[in-house]
């Protein structure tokens, strides 16, 4: 019979494994990593242990079915059946609650980047309020030495006429310099004081109308594009915040109007995916290298879509009542957003294309190592999601352009609509090209979306995590960005 002594240890190394990373430094990611692995491997043995069972449990069944010559082995034999599956069981559980704690762990982690990341902005923003106290310092240290030399001046002897009653005197000589240096190191004092304090007081959040004006370059395009001032619910307000992106570009389509506006992107090295103990598709984190590519700043827009619609003949998808103009366009499948693209290359002679799923995660990473690319923790005016604190939230997607962009120029990688990528789905990493070529090997029966959306909680919009559809898929929260090859 299997005894339980290896679940029992299992489990007081999973609680040591436990009291181990809390008690670790937060930035101590070579621990974690070490952790990581430790806890995959009690998993596997755990599984390993369970299928052993669920083997014996065959063997023994097959030998109740030949017959026993005796009714007491046939007794003995259901027995020790009913014993190894109470020890299953036990296993099985124990196999569920490694799991959880697997799951608690992780999120232990997450929580610990979180506040690592608001930490050191944290510094970073008393680093520049300390430079402007020190600044100001200096200012008034230079004041008072032209103040001291002005009172040396005026306390010398025929520094100034004497008193009369149409001459009044200058209080001012009768300050020594002692009395200036310390009158005013007091007043130094006070006013770095004050500076200091204002400085480190908590900023108000953004509120949700707060929005970022895409800074567009090159000719305008004859027909609407994504807006100066952002749209919102009525019931909102908005702020117009200026931004300048990278350099963008634009091709001329057949008409002479412009299609949508592109980044050049450089390429290089990054790490892909994220490693987690419990199962996932979006691992083993692995180094991909890029190409130098050009990707749409912003989703594809419906007015962007419709020309496409108009000259080609097309269905026009549904706006679900929120509008068309700059928002992005939803309702599109896998097909549609391929032939969109493919009718860009006819238009203006260049190879556009949807992005691969390692480009577009590249692109959403903006050379961060975050969750997100402003960093680890949500942050409010930053995208729309379900909890993200926007004006949009749960509602409907944002017009384009609506928040602040990447480090990369690119806008709504994160939240408002999930994009179409051109890879097919496979639930791991695994053998995945690592030169950034779209995976296609498979019966290919789903696709990858990435980027969360306006209904989707903020952890579905970290930038590694990947959504899966069949192609034919049409949703109010699908839609796309274009790449082009240089």
């Amino acid at each position: 019979m299997v005894d339980l002594a290896r679940t029992l240890t299992t489990l007081e190394a999973l609680r040591m494994a436990d009291e181990t990373l809390s008690q670790r430094p937060k930035d101590d990611r070579a621990e974690a990593a070490t952790l990581r692995q430790a806890l995959g491997e009690m998993r596997r043995e755990a599984e390993q242990e369970v299928a052993r069972i669920n083997l014996r449990l065959r063997e023994r069944e097959s030998a109740a079915e030949g017959g026993a010559e005796s009714a007491a082995e046939r007794l003995a034999l259901r027995q020790e059946l009913e014993s190894l599956q109470r020890v299953l069981s036990a296993k099985e559980q124990a196999l569920d609650n490694i799991t959880q704690e697997c799951r608690r762990l992780e999120d232990v982690l997450e929580d610990q980047h979180v506040i690592f990341d608001g930490l050191r902005k944290e510094v970073e923003r008393r680093d520049v309020s300390l430079k402007v106290a020190q600044e100001e310092v200096e200012r008034l240290r230079q004041s008072l030495a032209e103040i001291q030399a002005q009172s040396l001046e005026n306390a010398a002897p025929g520094a100034h006429p004497p008193e009369s009653p149409g001459n009044p005197p200058r209080t001012l000589s009768r300050w020594t310099p002692i009395h200036l240096w310390s009158l005013l190191t007091l007043l130094a004092l006070g006013l770095l004081a004050a500076v200091v304090w204002s400085r480190l007081e908590i900023s108000a959040p953004i509120g949700p109308g707060s929005t970022a004006t895409p800074a567009e370059t090159g000719m305008p395009e004859a027909g609407p594009e994504p807006p100066s001032v952002v749209e919102a619910p009525a019931s909102e307000p908005v702020t117009t915040v200026p931004v300048a992106p990278p350099p963008t570009q634009r091709d001329r389509l057949r008409s002479g109007a412009f299609g949508p506006t592109l980044v050049m992107l450089q390429g290089g090295r990054f790490q892909m995916g994220h490693n987690l103990t419990i199962a996932n598709d979006f691992g083993p984190a692995h180094e991909v290298s890029i190409e130098p590519f050009l990707m749409g700043a912003y989703e594809v827009t419906f007015d962007q879509f419709d020309r496409f619609v108009r000259s080609t003949g097309r269905d026009s998808p549904p706006d679900f009542g929120w509008g068309r103009g700059s928002r992005p366009v939803v309702g599109v499948s896998w097909d549609d957003a391929r032939a969109y693209a493919s009718w860009l290359s006819r238009e203006t002679g260049r190879s556009y294309r949807l992005p691969t799923e390692a480009e577009w995660e590249y692109g959403a990473r903006a050379g961060g190592r975050g969750s997100y690319w402003w960093g680890f923790g949500l942050e409010p005016g930053r995208a729309v999601c379900f909890d993200c604190g926007s004006a949009w939230d749960r509602r409907s997607t944002a017009p384009v352009g609506s928040f602040e962009p990447s480090p990369f120029g690119l806008f709504d990688t994160a939240g408002n609509v999930t994009e179409w990528v051109a890879d097919c789905y496979h639930a791991s990493y695994r053998d995945a090209p690592g030169d950034g070529r779209a995976r296609l090997d498979g019966n290919c029966t789903h696709r990858v979306a990435r980027g969360g959306g306006f209904n989707k909680p903020a952890s579905s919009m970290r930038a590694y995590v990947r959504e899966r559809f069949v192609p034919e898929t049409r949703l109010n929260v699908l839609g796309f960005r274009i790449a082009r090859d240089p």
